[in-house]
């Protein structure tokens, strides 16, 4: 029941992140920078998220306790660092980018845990990962390989690295928001917005007032209305990213982000989007190699698991 539970709330995510890239497009190629798009989206989104958690669980919630701190870095990390990057990024690529290079997701945390000094990933992975790679790389150059040079990297390319950061930057959140397993998801992503919302109106305020960021005018906001209402309901899904995350695991629950492209690509068509062969052929050795590693990199069941024991979670 619960793994069916998990499966529900990250469909319920996939669904909002796919319709997320291609309104951020829409809001930024109107003209809201990346910098008043994101205070925008998380200074109503945690209006939203913290209503939520004050009606559903109290005003006993809001207690941070000693974890103050560590809410303050990990919402900064995962919402200022996230949105900020992606929101810059989509105005400088397009959705369709910023989604397949979403779906690399899976592969970080197999990089951070190298780093960390964890185990050395096995062959498997090495070989999906190159392949994943291959095909994100399809995508970002259309094909355009051996004509790429440091002379040639246009604001497209920028932007793609923008939206690699701002990936990484999710997976740090989701790996330390797990350090609130005693929290509901709910509770979680309400203080973590929080903190990380305070953040997000300082940076736009200063880089405002450095002239790198403008207000939108409103003119401009009524033209993006109901691209701003998806940007601002879309902060919801965190909830849901939480929560099924707690209940399917870490390793399983990045599988579905493979999904985000998909959604996005077809968002993509029915508007008309006509995308370039190597795009497409791209995306798809890319989530066929993330699937491929999902499937293959498991734990094979113990003969206790098959007699039905319990054992522990491993995410």
């Amino acid at each position: 029941m619960e793994q069916a539970k998990g499966v529900a709330l990250l469909l319920i995510t996939v669904c909002g992140w796919g319709f997320m890239y291609p309104a951020s497009k829409v809001a930024t190629s109107a003209g809201i920078d990346g910098y008043w798009l994101t205070a925008i989206r998380y200074g109503a989104g945690c209006l939203l998220v913290s209503s939520l958690l004050l009606a559903l669980e109290g005003r006993h919630s809001f207690v941070f306790g000693q974890r103050r701190l560590h809410l303050w870095v990990v919402g900064t990390v995962g919402f200022a660092g996230l949105n900020f990057l992606t929101f810059l990024g989509v105005a400088k690529s397009s959705a369709e980018h910023a989604t397949v290079i979403l779906a690399l997701m899976p592969l970080m945390p197999v990089a951070l845990n190298r780093l960390s000094g964890g185990e050395r990933p096995g062959k498997v992975t090495l070989w999906c990962c190159a392949a994943a790679l291959t095909g994100a790389t399809l995508v970002i150059t259309r094909g355009e390989i051996p004509a790429m040079s440091l002379a040639t990297i246009g604001d497209n390319t920028v932007g793609d690295l923008l939206l690699l950061a701002a990936t990484f930057c999710w997976v740090v959140y989701t790996r330390w928001a797990r350090a609130f397993s005693d929290w509901t998801p709910l509770r979680v992503t309400a203080l973590s917005s929080l903190m990380g919302t305070l953040s997000i109106l300082a940076i736009t305020a200063i880089a405002t007032a450095a002239g790198i960021a403008q207000p939108p005018s409103p003119a401009v906001l009524a033209e993006v209305r109901w691209e701003l209402l998806i940007l601002i309901g879309t902060t919801a899904v965190i909830v849901t990213w939480n929560g099924g995350i707690k209940r399917i695991g870490l390793v399983n629950g990045m599988l579905f982000v493979n999904l985000v492209p998909v959604v996005t690509f077809l968002i993509g068509f029915a508007r008309g989007a006509r995308y370039h062969e190597a795009e497409l052929i791209g995306a798809a050795i890319t989530l066929l190699a993330l699937l491929i590693n999902n499937l293959l990199s498991r734990p094979r069941a113990t003969p206790a698991a098959a007699a039905g024991l319990p054992k522990p979670e491993s995410a």
